[in-house]
């Protein structure tokens, strides 16, 4: 939870930018947001977020993604 609030104001901005800029954000991060990243990902694929069954049905196309996202044994270029 430390982490996500040191970087909200990075996250806000991921949420709200347009696709290119989301992009370009993800590719050049540090590693301290990376890891905030895997931290929420982690979170939805463990259930300790409540989603609406809308939400669940759109994470559901990008299962395998969100997997490698959250796994650590990949590289963190590999995530990016």
């Amino acid at each position: 939870m430390k982490r996500v609030k040191s970087n909200y104001h990075a996250l806000h901005v991921l949420n709200t930018a347009e696709p290119r800029l989301r992009k370009a954000l993800k590719t050049n991060c540090n590693k301290e947001l990376a890891n905030c990243m895997n931290e929420c990902v982690l979170n939805v694929l463990n259930d300790d977020i409540n989603l609406s069954s809308c939400n669940t049905r759109n994470l559901k196309k990008h299962k395998a993604a969100l997997r490698k996202v959250a796994d650590r044994h990949v590289s963190l270029s590999g995530k990016k």
